[in-house]
């Protein structure tokens, strides 16, 4: 599973936001904002944030 702060950063990655945005809204560096997007994108077998976004979307009733 993830962890809770990756839990916070992971539908930001979806929803297609910057680094630098997250790390603002979560009030992180960069650095850490990528440490986490590459232990979920490990995690859930993907390389880029493309399959991360039509992953989401094959869990999404209507596909939005």
């Amino acid at each position: 599973g993830l962890t809770p702060r990756e839990r916070d950063i992971f539908p930001l990655l979806a929803q297609g936001h910057t680094m630098p945005a997250i790390s603002e809204r979560l009030f992180v560096s960069e650095n850490t904002v990528r440490t986490h997007s590459k232990r979920i994108y490990t995690k859930l077998d993907i390389h880029k944030r493309q399959e991360l976004i039509e992953l989401v979307e094959s869990f999404e009733p209507d596909g939005r």
